[in-house]
Protein backbone atom coordinates (compact mmCIF):
# COMPACT_ATOMS: atom_id res chain seq x y z
CA UNK A 1 0.00 0.00 0.00
CA UNK A 2 1.38 3.22 -1.11
CA UNK A 3 0.52 7.05 0.75
CA UNK A 4 0.16 8.28 -2.41
CA UNK A 5 -3.90 8.32 -3.62
CA UNK A 6 -6.21 8.58 -6.44
CA UNK A 7 -8.11 12.04 -5.78
CA UNK A 8 -11.38 12.48 -6.77
CA UNK A 9 -14.25 14.91 -6.95
CA UNK A 10 -17.47 14.38 -5.03
CA UNK A 11 -20.23 16.66 -6.43
CA UNK A 12 -23.57 16.57 -5.00
CA UNK A 13 -25.99 18.49 -3.11
CA UNK A 14 -26.98 18.11 0.48
CA UNK A 15 -28.82 20.85 0.78
CA UNK A 16 -31.05 22.74 -1.35
CA UNK A 17 -34.46 21.74 -3.23
CA UNK A 18 -32.86 18.26 -4.69
CA UNK A 19 -31.16 17.71 -1.37
CA UNK A 20 -32.94 14.25 -1.16
CA UNK A 21 -32.09 12.64 -3.98
CA UNK A 22 -28.64 14.41 -4.39
CA UNK A 23 -28.05 12.55 -0.82
CA UNK A 24 -28.23 9.25 -2.10
CA UNK A 25 -26.36 9.60 -5.44
CA UNK A 26 -23.35 11.13 -2.67
CA UNK A 27 -23.62 8.36 -0.02
CA UNK A 28 -23.21 5.71 -2.70
CA UNK A 29 -20.55 7.09 -4.39
CA UNK A 30 -18.72 7.29 -0.73
CA UNK A 31 -19.91 3.44 -0.55
CA UNK A 32 -18.71 2.30 -3.55
CA UNK A 33 -14.86 4.32 -2.83
CA UNK A 34 -14.75 2.92 0.92
CA UNK A 35 -15.20 -0.67 -0.50
CA UNK A 36 -12.78 -0.47 -3.28
CA UNK A 37 -10.44 0.84 -0.72
CA UNK A 38 -11.20 -2.05 1.89
CA UNK A 39 -10.10 -4.15 -0.91
CA UNK A 40 -6.85 -2.43 -1.28
CA UNK A 41 -7.48 0.43 -3.82
CA UNK A 42 -6.81 0.48 -7.37
CA UNK A 43 -3.53 -0.65 -7.27
CA UNK A 44 -2.28 -0.41 -3.73
CA UNK A 45 -3.39 3.45 -4.05
CA UNK A 46 -6.39 4.22 -2.07
CA UNK A 47 -9.36 6.72 -3.64
CA UNK A 48 -9.33 9.85 -1.42
CA UNK A 49 -12.60 11.72 -1.75
CA UNK A 50 -13.15 15.51 -1.75
CA UNK A 51 -16.65 16.51 -0.99
CA UNK A 52 -18.48 19.26 -1.30
CA UNK A 53 -21.69 20.93 -0.97
CA UNK A 54 -22.76 23.08 -4.13
CA UNK A 55 -26.13 23.53 -2.53
CA UNK A 56 -28.64 22.75 -5.48
CA UNK A 57 -27.31 26.14 -7.01
CA UNK A 58 -25.60 25.68 -10.39
CA UNK A 59 -23.12 28.65 -9.69
CA UNK A 60 -21.89 26.63 -6.88
CA UNK A 61 -21.26 23.55 -9.31
CA UNK A 62 -19.39 25.73 -11.47
CA UNK A 63 -17.01 27.19 -8.94
CA UNK A 64 -16.63 24.47 -7.01
CA UNK A 65 -15.66 22.29 -10.06
CA UNK A 66 -13.45 25.26 -10.79
CA UNK A 67 -11.99 24.58 -6.70
CA UNK A 68 -11.72 21.17 -7.12
CA UNK A 69 -9.41 21.26 -10.64
CA UNK A 70 -7.47 23.97 -9.68
CA UNK A 71 -6.78 23.73 -6.01
CA UNK A 72 -7.07 20.08 -4.88
CA UNK A 73 -5.88 18.98 -8.63
CA UNK A 74 -8.28 16.24 -9.59
CA UNK A 75 -8.64 14.73 -12.83
CA UNK A 76 -12.12 13.37 -11.88
CA UNK A 77 -15.37 14.37 -10.48
CA UNK A 78 -18.55 12.53 -9.30
CA UNK A 79 -21.62 14.74 -9.61
CA UNK A 80 -24.26 16.73 -10.89
CA UNK A 81 -27.89 16.18 -10.88
CA UNK A 82 -30.05 18.61 -12.70
CA UNK A 83 -29.06 19.20 -16.00
CA UNK A 84 -28.59 22.64 -14.91
CA UNK A 85 -26.00 21.84 -12.47
CA UNK A 86 -23.94 19.58 -15.48
CA UNK A 87 -23.95 22.44 -18.20
CA UNK A 88 -22.39 24.95 -15.17
CA UNK A 89 -19.78 22.44 -14.25
CA UNK A 90 -19.07 20.86 -17.61
CA UNK A 91 -17.54 23.72 -19.62
CA UNK A 92 -15.04 24.56 -16.37
CA UNK A 93 -14.33 20.27 -16.43
CA UNK A 94 -13.29 20.20 -20.36
CA UNK A 95 -11.48 23.41 -20.03
CA UNK A 96 -9.37 22.09 -17.08
CA UNK A 97 -9.02 18.33 -19.45
CA UNK A 98 -10.58 16.93 -16.20
CA UNK A 99 -13.75 14.01 -16.43
CA UNK A 100 -16.93 14.02 -15.21
CA UNK A 101 -18.91 10.72 -14.28
CA UNK A 102 -22.71 12.04 -14.56
CA UNK A 103 -24.86 9.40 -12.78
CA UNK A 104 -28.55 11.20 -13.75
CA UNK A 105 -31.18 10.41 -16.16
CA UNK A 106 -31.28 13.51 -18.48
CA UNK A 107 -32.94 14.92 -21.75
CA UNK A 108 -30.42 13.41 -24.27
CA UNK A 109 -28.95 15.55 -27.19
CA UNK A 110 -25.68 15.89 -25.63
CA UNK A 111 -22.16 14.56 -25.93
CA UNK A 112 -18.74 15.42 -24.45
CA UNK A 113 -15.86 13.34 -24.60
CA UNK A 114 -15.03 14.93 -20.81
CA UNK A 115 -18.16 13.36 -19.45
CA UNK A 116 -19.69 10.16 -19.00
CA UNK A 117 -23.24 9.34 -18.96
CA UNK A 118 -24.20 6.81 -16.57
CA UNK A 119 -28.18 7.69 -16.20
CA UNK A 120 -30.19 6.78 -18.86
CA UNK A 121 -30.66 8.50 -21.81
CA UNK A 122 -34.28 9.24 -23.57
CA UNK A 123 -34.36 6.54 -25.90
CA UNK A 124 -33.83 4.22 -22.69
CA UNK A 125 -36.47 4.88 -20.29
CA UNK A 126 -39.00 8.11 -22.21
CA UNK A 127 -39.72 5.27 -25.35
CA UNK A 128 -40.68 2.83 -21.77
CA UNK A 129 -42.44 4.64 -20.42
CA UNK A 130 -44.70 5.93 -23.56
CA UNK A 131 -45.06 2.80 -24.32
CA UNK A 132 -46.60 1.33 -21.57
CA UNK A 133 -48.69 4.30 -20.88
CA UNK A 134 -50.24 4.65 -24.07
CA UNK A 135 -51.33 0.45 -23.55
CA UNK A 136 -52.56 0.63 -20.52
CA UNK A 137 -53.84 4.01 -20.04
CA UNK A 138 -53.97 5.87 -23.37
CA UNK A 139 -52.09 9.21 -25.22
CA UNK A 140 -53.72 12.35 -24.31
CA UNK A 141 -51.25 14.24 -21.64
CA UNK A 142 -50.85 17.46 -19.68
CA UNK A 143 -47.16 17.55 -19.44
CA UNK A 144 -46.12 19.64 -15.93
CA UNK A 145 -42.34 20.60 -15.22
CA UNK A 146 -40.27 22.88 -13.40
CA UNK A 147 -38.60 25.75 -15.22
CA UNK A 148 -34.94 24.47 -16.39
CA UNK A 149 -33.48 22.88 -19.21
CA UNK A 150 -34.42 19.28 -18.45
CA UNK A 151 -38.21 19.70 -18.00
CA UNK A 152 -38.35 21.40 -21.44
CA UNK A 153 -35.89 19.39 -23.94
CA UNK A 154 -38.37 15.90 -21.99
CA UNK A 155 -41.47 17.27 -22.42
CA UNK A 156 -40.09 17.54 -26.21
CA UNK A 157 -39.31 14.56 -26.12
CA UNK A 158 -42.35 12.85 -24.60
CA UNK A 159 -44.90 14.57 -26.57
CA UNK A 160 -43.34 13.59 -29.94
CA UNK A 161 -43.11 10.25 -28.61
CA UNK A 162 -46.80 10.45 -27.64
CA UNK A 163 -47.43 11.89 -31.02
CA UNK A 164 -46.17 8.85 -32.82
CA UNK A 165 -48.80 6.71 -31.01
CA UNK A 166 -51.98 9.06 -32.36
CA UNK A 167 -51.98 10.91 -28.79
CA UNK A 168 -51.66 14.23 -28.26
CA UNK A 169 -50.63 17.37 -25.47
CA UNK A 170 -53.65 18.71 -23.74
CA UNK A 171 -51.53 20.88 -21.64
CA UNK A 172 -48.19 22.17 -20.94
CA UNK A 173 -46.80 24.51 -18.31
CA UNK A 174 -43.62 25.45 -16.07
CA UNK A 175 -43.58 26.04 -12.61
CA UNK A 176 -40.53 28.25 -10.90
CA UNK A 177 -38.36 25.03 -8.69
CA UNK A 178 -39.72 27.09 -5.68
CA UNK A 179 -43.25 26.83 -6.78
CA UNK A 180 -45.35 26.20 -3.69
CA UNK A 181 -48.21 24.13 -2.41
CA UNK A 182 -51.21 26.88 -4.00
CA UNK A 183 -49.35 27.05 -7.20
CA UNK A 184 -49.73 23.19 -7.41
CA UNK A 185 -53.11 23.02 -6.32
CA UNK A 186 -54.67 25.35 -9.09
CA UNK A 187 -52.62 23.66 -11.94
CA UNK A 188 -54.12 20.43 -10.47
CA UNK A 189 -57.81 21.95 -10.97
CA UNK A 190 -57.00 23.41 -13.67
CA UNK A 191 -55.11 20.13 -15.46
CA UNK A 192 -58.06 17.58 -13.76
CA UNK A 193 -60.86 19.62 -15.78
CA UNK A 194 -59.25 18.49 -19.01
CA UNK A 195 -59.13 14.60 -18.35
CA UNK A 196 -55.50 13.80 -19.93
CA UNK A 197 -55.66 9.84 -19.91
CA UNK A 198 -51.80 10.81 -17.79
CA UNK A 199 -49.98 13.74 -16.32
CA UNK A 200 -46.39 13.80 -17.24
CA UNK A 201 -44.24 15.62 -14.69
CA UNK A 202 -41.06 17.08 -14.67
CA UNK A 203 -41.18 18.87 -11.20
CA UNK A 204 -38.00 18.13 -9.67
CA UNK A 205 -36.68 18.65 -5.91
CA UNK A 206 -39.01 19.39 -2.72
CA UNK A 207 -41.61 20.47 -5.46
CA UNK A 208 -42.49 16.80 -5.72
CA UNK A 209 -44.04 16.07 -2.83
CA UNK A 210 -45.95 19.23 -3.02
CA UNK A 211 -47.12 18.27 -6.56
CA UNK A 212 -48.31 14.32 -5.50
CA UNK A 213 -49.83 16.04 -2.84
CA UNK A 214 -52.10 18.83 -4.59
CA UNK A 215 -53.24 15.54 -6.56
CA UNK A 216 -54.51 13.61 -3.92
CA UNK A 217 -56.09 16.64 -2.19
CA UNK A 218 -58.14 16.85 -5.61
CA UNK A 219 -59.47 13.38 -5.26
CA UNK A 220 -58.26 12.40 -8.52
CA UNK A 221 -57.35 8.67 -9.31
CA UNK A 222 -53.95 7.09 -10.64
CA UNK A 223 -56.06 4.37 -12.12
CA UNK A 224 -57.54 6.00 -14.44
CA UNK A 225 -55.22 9.29 -14.78
CA UNK A 226 -51.59 8.69 -12.92
CA UNK A 227 -48.83 10.61 -12.98
CA UNK A 228 -46.23 9.64 -14.59
CA UNK A 229 -42.75 10.73 -14.05
CA UNK A 230 -38.90 9.82 -14.63
CA UNK A 231 -37.75 12.81 -12.22
CA UNK A 232 -39.83 10.84 -8.94
CA UNK A 233 -37.14 8.15 -7.53
CA UNK A 234 -38.20 6.67 -4.05
CA UNK A 235 -36.23 9.40 -2.43
CA UNK A 236 -39.10 11.66 -3.23
CA UNK A 237 -41.70 9.60 -1.88
CA UNK A 238 -40.50 9.38 0.78
CA UNK A 239 -41.07 12.81 1.69
CA UNK A 240 -44.40 12.36 1.39
CA UNK A 241 -47.64 11.15 3.47
CA UNK A 242 -47.60 7.77 3.32
CA UNK A 243 -49.79 6.57 0.61
CA UNK A 244 -49.59 9.60 -1.48
CA UNK A 245 -47.64 7.97 -4.52
CA UNK A 246 -49.23 4.73 -4.57
CA UNK A 247 -50.25 3.74 -8.01
CA UNK A 248 -48.42 6.08 -10.14
CA UNK A 249 -45.31 5.17 -12.55
CA UNK A 250 -41.87 5.57 -13.71
CA UNK A 251 -39.36 4.13 -15.86
CA UNK A 252 -35.76 3.89 -14.39
CA UNK A 253 -33.21 1.15 -14.85
CA UNK A 254 -32.80 0.72 -11.17
CA UNK A 255 -35.11 0.38 -8.57
CA UNK A 256 -34.92 0.06 -4.59
CA UNK A 257 -36.57 -3.51 -4.09
CA UNK A 258 -34.83 -5.27 -7.56
CA UNK A 259 -34.06 -8.73 -6.46
CA UNK A 260 -30.65 -9.13 -8.06
CA UNK A 261 -27.79 -10.50 -6.01
CA UNK A 262 -25.69 -7.69 -6.70
CA UNK A 263 -29.05 -5.52 -5.87
CA UNK A 264 -29.62 -7.31 -2.48
CA UNK A 265 -25.81 -6.85 -2.16
CA UNK A 266 -26.12 -3.23 -2.36
CA UNK A 267 -28.74 -2.37 -0.89
CA UNK A 268 -27.62 -4.47 2.54
CA UNK A 269 -24.05 -2.38 2.27
CA UNK A 270 -26.16 1.30 1.81
CA UNK A 271 -28.44 0.73 4.68
CA UNK A 272 -25.63 -0.90 6.84
CA UNK A 273 -23.93 2.60 6.07
CA UNK A 274 -26.01 5.17 6.17
CA UNK A 275 -29.53 3.32 7.91
CA UNK A 276 -32.17 0.40 8.24
CA UNK A 277 -34.65 3.31 6.70
CA UNK A 278 -32.42 5.03 4.21
CA UNK A 279 -34.05 4.82 0.71
CA UNK A 280 -32.19 3.94 -2.11
CA UNK A 281 -32.39 5.49 -5.69
CA UNK A 282 -31.94 4.68 -9.38
CA UNK A 283 -29.44 8.13 -9.52
CA UNK A 284 -27.75 6.66 -6.41
CA UNK A 285 -27.05 2.69 -8.08
CA UNK A 286 -25.46 4.82 -10.92
CA UNK A 287 -23.70 6.83 -8.59
CA UNK A 288 -22.38 3.42 -7.08
CA UNK A 289 -21.68 1.28 -10.13
CA UNK A 290 -19.60 4.44 -12.04
CA UNK A 291 -17.07 4.54 -9.33
CA UNK A 292 -16.37 0.76 -9.95
CA UNK A 293 -16.27 1.65 -13.58
CA UNK A 294 -13.73 4.38 -12.94
CA UNK A 295 -11.51 2.03 -10.83
CA UNK A 296 -11.44 -0.58 -13.69
CA UNK A 297 -10.30 2.28 -16.35
CA UNK A 298 -7.91 3.52 -13.81
CA UNK A 299 -6.55 0.33 -13.54
CA UNK A 300 -5.92 -0.66 -17.10
CA UNK A 301 -4.76 2.61 -17.60
CA UNK A 302 -2.52 2.86 -14.76
CA UNK A 303 -3.29 6.94 -14.66
CA UNK A 304 -6.65 9.10 -14.09
CA UNK A 305 -5.21 11.56 -16.50
CA UNK A 306 -8.39 12.18 -19.15
CA UNK A 307 -6.52 11.46 -22.71
CA UNK A 308 -5.12 8.37 -21.77
CA UNK A 309 -7.98 7.27 -19.05
CA UNK A 310 -10.56 7.62 -21.66
CA UNK A 311 -9.82 5.06 -24.27
CA UNK A 312 -9.70 2.26 -21.77
CA UNK A 313 -12.95 3.59 -19.88
CA UNK A 314 -14.69 2.87 -23.22
CA UNK A 315 -16.89 -0.96 -23.80
CA UNK A 316 -15.83 -1.52 -20.27
CA UNK A 317 -18.65 -3.49 -18.24
CA UNK A 318 -19.22 -4.07 -14.73
CA UNK A 319 -22.41 -6.60 -12.95
CA UNK A 320 -23.83 -3.18 -11.79
CA UNK A 321 -26.81 -4.17 -9.41
CA UNK A 322 -29.47 -3.41 -12.28
CA UNK A 323 -27.41 -5.58 -14.31
CA UNK A 324 -24.47 -5.61 -16.06
CA UNK A 325 -24.55 -2.32 -17.83
CA UNK A 326 -21.18 -1.13 -20.28
CA UNK A 327 -19.97 2.59 -21.57
CA UNK A 328 -20.73 3.01 -25.45
CA UNK A 329 -17.37 3.82 -26.93
CA UNK A 330 -19.17 6.02 -29.11
CA UNK A 331 -21.38 8.16 -27.47
CA UNK A 332 -19.92 7.87 -23.85
CA UNK A 333 -22.99 6.85 -22.47
CA UNK A 334 -24.26 3.85 -20.42
CA UNK A 335 -25.71 0.81 -22.17
CA UNK A 336 -28.47 0.20 -19.07
CA UNK A 337 -31.41 -2.26 -18.60
CA UNK A 338 -35.19 -0.50 -18.89
CA UNK A 339 -38.07 -0.97 -16.29
CA UNK A 340 -41.31 0.28 -15.58
CA UNK A 341 -42.01 1.07 -12.19
CA UNK A 342 -45.41 1.87 -10.56
CA UNK A 343 -45.21 3.38 -6.43
CA UNK A 344 -46.65 0.40 -3.95
CA UNK A 345 -47.97 0.92 -0.59
CA UNK A 346 -44.61 0.80 0.99
CA UNK A 347 -43.14 3.54 -1.06
CA UNK A 348 -41.37 1.14 -3.15
CA UNK A 349 -41.64 0.49 -7.24
CA UNK A 350 -43.26 -2.59 -8.30
CA UNK A 351 -41.82 -3.48 -11.89
CA UNK A 352 -44.70 -4.00 -13.87
CA UNK A 353 -43.33 -4.19 -17.15
CA UNK A 354 -39.55 -5.82 -17.80
CA UNK A 355 -38.57 -6.27 -21.68
CA UNK A 356 -35.49 -8.17 -19.81
CA UNK A 357 -32.87 -6.34 -22.19
CA UNK A 358 -30.03 -4.32 -22.09
CA UNK A 359 -30.74 -0.63 -24.28
CA UNK A 360 -27.80 0.76 -25.64
CA UNK A 361 -27.72 4.19 -25.62
CA UNK A 362 -28.83 5.97 -28.41
CA UNK A 363 -28.62 10.32 -26.83
CA UNK A 364 -29.78 12.04 -30.34
CA UNK A 365 -33.13 9.33 -30.56
CA UNK A 366 -31.86 8.27 -34.58
CA UNK A 367 -32.48 4.97 -34.06
CA UNK A 368 -35.83 4.41 -32.17
CA UNK A 369 -39.31 3.92 -33.12
CA UNK A 370 -42.38 3.25 -31.41
CA UNK A 371 -44.27 1.84 -34.40
CA UNK A 372 -46.06 -1.30 -33.07
CA UNK A 373 -44.99 -3.25 -36.33
CA UNK A 374 -41.38 -2.58 -35.59
CA UNK A 375 -40.23 -6.18 -33.40
CA UNK A 376 -39.56 -5.17 -29.75
CA UNK A 377 -35.82 -5.57 -29.89
CA UNK A 378 -35.51 -2.78 -32.99
CA UNK A 379 -37.69 -0.26 -31.28
CA UNK A 380 -36.04 -0.65 -27.97
CA UNK A 381 -32.61 -0.82 -29.82
CA UNK A 382 -31.29 -3.35 -28.61
CA UNK A 383 -27.82 -4.88 -28.42
CA UNK A 384 -27.29 -8.95 -27.06
CA UNK A 385 -25.14 -8.98 -24.10
CA UNK A 386 -21.56 -8.69 -24.77
CA UNK A 387 -22.32 -7.21 -27.91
Amino acid sequence: MTSETWRVGVLFSTSGITAAVERTQRNATLLAIEQINANGGIDGRLIEPIAYNPGSDPKQYRDQAELLCDQHKVSVIFGCYMSSSRKAALPIIEARGALLFYPTLYEGFEYSPHCIYTGPAPNQNSVQLVNYVSQKFGNRIAMIGSNYVYPYESNRVIADLFTQTGGRVLHEQYVPLTATADVFARIIEQVAKLQPDAIYSTVVGDGIALFYQAYRAAGLDPATMPIISLSTSEAEVAQMAPGTAVGHITASPYFEGLRTPQSEAFVAAYRARFGADARITACAEAAYFQVYLYALGVARAQTDRFALLLPHLHDLEFDAPQGRVKIDGATNHTHVWSRVGQVNAQGLFDVVDEPGVRVAPDPYMLKYSLDAETPLAVRLNFQPMGS
